[in-house]
């Protein structure tokens, strides 16, 4: 994870402390500064409690923020980046519908690696309770669920699978048209394929994790969240394109400026699935 020293990446400290002592993984922290600090004085400096400092590595970079993050990623083999959407910017009053900092999005649009992003408005809720994983049909849909569900068997929680159709764009997949009963027939077999399909790699212990699937219409950003509320869910996960350019990303935009809830962002790769391991496989690649 990355840290500024600012109160926004404070709280995404304690989120990442937590997680990595729950998984049993290896918490690498990457502070990017010209002049390199002593440890101790590094680690207080940017709000880590010296309690929890024992599954912790500190690496203090010279190079800006995008940077050292995107080259930290690749030659510590990461599997998870855990980040606040804003840190020093947010701290400088900056307006909050500048949903992202540079160096988020920097690293969101070019790393393959699952990010857990924490919102302006996230508000810390440890252990987690559970994870919504929104479903589409699409190929990082499927990945988003794929790594929400080995998380998912790895705490021992549970997942809830939620497709959100906006009226419109359900009706042109329709062979015959939309129908009264087609929320209550078509809809869910099709929504259970789509689950289905983004399981088809998992374990079965990964797969006894999804404990809901539900249906939804209306607007995907609002009814997500409503989702997240009625579950008090811990996390959403998402499948990410990558693509932040004006008009790409609407939901995720919206979701980053409103969201109270840590974001699992989850990109469509080359690659056959997404990777995530814990506990001792994590720490055999450090």
């Amino acid at each position: 994870m990355s840290l500024d020293g600012s109160p926004e990446a404070a709280r995404a400290a304690g989120t990442a402390i937590w997680l990595a002592e729950a998984l049993g993984a290896t918490l690498h922290i990457l502070h990017a500064v010209a002049q390199p600090l002593p440890k101790q004085d590094a680690l207080a400096q940017l709000h880590v409690p010296e309690m929890r400092r024992a599954r912790l590595v500190l690496h203090q970079q010279p190079d800006n923020a995008e940077a050292a993050v995107l080259k930290a990623i690749a030659k510590f083999d990461i599997d998870l980046v855990v980040m606040s959407a804003r840190g020093q910017s947010a701290s400088a009053g900056l307006r909050l519908s500048q949903r992202l900092g540079s160096v988020a999005q920097a690293v969101i649009e070019h790393t393959p690696v699952p990010i857990l992003l924490l919102p302006v408005r996230y508000r810390e809720s440890l252990p987690w309770k559970s994870i919504l994983a929104a479903v589409s049909g699409e190929t990082a849909a499927d990945r988003a669920l794929q790594v929400a569900t080995r998380l998912a068997a790895s705490l021992g929680i549970k997942v809830t699978a939620v497709h959100v159709g906006d009226g419109l764009a359900e009706d042109r997949t329709q062979p015959f048209g939309r129908y009264t009963d087609a929320a209550h027939h078509e809809y869910p077999y099709r929504i259970e394929e789509m689950v289905e399909r983004g399981l088809a790699s998992r374990t079965t212990e990964e797969c006894e994790c999804v404990g809901q699937v539900v249906f939804r219409q209306g607007d995907p950003a609002a009814e997500l969240q409503d989702q997240v509320d009625s579950h008090a869910a811990s996390v959403l996960a998402l499948g990410c394109h990558g693509a932040l350019i004006a008009g790409r990303a609407l939901v995720f935009k919206r979701l980053v400026e409103s969201a109270d809830c840590a974001l699992l962002l989850v990109k469509q790769t080359e690659q056959p699935t997404a990777r995530l391991r814990v506990g001792k496989a994590l720490d055999d690649s450090t």
